[in-house]
Parts: C-alpha cells; sequence; structure tokens
C-alpha cells in the first residue's frame, strides 16, 4: 500500500512538472516570436482587449488550432497576425470574399478592413475553438511574470527535494549494504575461529 501511495505521488509530481515546464515554454516561446506557440497544431493564448466582448472577454483563456484556412466560415472566430506584425489579433469572420477574409472585433464599431485588409492564408494563423476561465486569466494578464517566476520556484523546490529523497535514499542503501557486509565479516570470523579450534 506504501509502495503503490509513492508511486501515484511520483507520477503526479512528474506530471505536474512536465506541463509545468511545457506551460513556461509554450509562455517564453510565444513571447519571443510575437506568435501562440504551437503543439501538435494547437496552441493557447490569454485575451489582453475587450475587442470580442461580450463573447470573449479580457482575461479569457484562448485554445487554438491550425484548422485549415479554406475549411473556415463566416462567424468563426480566428487568430491572425497583424499586418505590421508586431501582434495577433482574434476576431471573428463577418465575410468571405475571393481576395480572403474580412473581419471585425464584436466589440468594435467598424471591421478590420481598413486597418488590416484581407486576412489571407499568410497571415491566418489558428482557428478558436475553446475561450473561458478568465476569472485566472486575468490574475495572468496582470501578474504573468509573478506566475512564471512562481511555477519556476515551484519546480526548483521539486527538484530539491526529489534530490534529497534520492540522497538520502542511497545512504540508506549504504547503510544496509554495510550492516550486512558487518554481519557477514562477523560470520567469517566466527567460522574461521570454529576451524582454528578444531
Amino acid at each position: 500500500m506504501k509502495l503503490t501511495y509513492k508511486l501515484v505521488l511520483k507520477i503526479v509530481i512528474t506530471t505536474i512538472i512536465f506541463l509545468a515546464i511545457i506551460f513556461i515554454a509554450m509562455s517564453f516561446m510565444s513571447a519571443i516570436t510575437k506568435k501562440p506557440f504551437s503543439i501538435l497544431g494547437t496552441s493557447y493564448g490569454v485575451v489582453q482587449t475587450p475587442s470580442m466582448e461580450p463573447k470573449i472577454v479580457v482575461g479569457d483563456f484562448v485554445i487554438m488550432h491550425q484548422t485549415n484556412y479554406d475549411a473556415l466560415e463566416v462567424g468563426d472566430v480566428i487568430a491572425f497576425e497583424s499586418s505590421d506584425g508586431s501582434r495577433v489579433i482574434i476576431h471573428e469572420i463577418i465575410q468571405i470574399e475571393n481576395q480572403g477574409f474580412i473581419t471585425k472585433g464584436l466589440n468594435n464599431m467598424d471591421s478590420d478592413f481598413d486597418t488590416e485588409g484581407y486576412i489571407t492564408d499568410d497571415k491566418y494563423l489558428a482557428k478558436v475553438i475553446w475561450f473561458g476561465g478568465s476569472f485566472i486569466g486575468k490574475f495572468l494578464v496582470n501578474q504573468r511574470l509573478l506566475v512564471i517566476g512562481i511555477i519556476i520556484i515551484f519546480i526548483f523546490l521539486i527538484f530539491i527535494i526529489q534530490a534529497f529523497i534520492f540522497i538520502h535514499q542511497l545512504l540508506e542503501r549504504q547503510k544496509y549494504k554495510y550492516k550486512t557486509d558487518l554481519e557477514k565479516h562477523k560470520e567469517e570470523l566466527k567460522n574461521n575461529k570454529k576451524h582454528s579450534a578444531d
């Protein structure tokens, strides 16, 4: 029972570390490339502007998937690169023409056409397939560096704890080995005394 508990605990800790490392790696890669970092065609982001309210609010997490550009339809919410390449915009497709899509933020008065032109395949990044969790996301938007710092410290502490456990186990094994070696040595001395007496 104790062994099963330890095994489950190790699996849980390893999973948490793995997910935290993925989260940090994706966040850093997104910050460097200024684009959502994708793993197996799926990426995430946190909404930082109110342009899609009330549907998608500031702080909402968005999960995006690299859906085929030609399969997109009016009403789909997509992520695309701004014309100057400085940011990612998440807006809804309101019109499809031969030259590309026209998009608009639900909370904006005008479409993106005047500033972004047609959203073509080379600007398109991914389709939004899920959004929500703004109660956590708002904190992340305001305190992203703090959250990443806490996760790094948490991972570091787990590694230190694991190192101490590993060292303790090594010392216990060493102690056990010395004890068994000592018992063997005593047994050998006893046997040698017996043979000498005979």
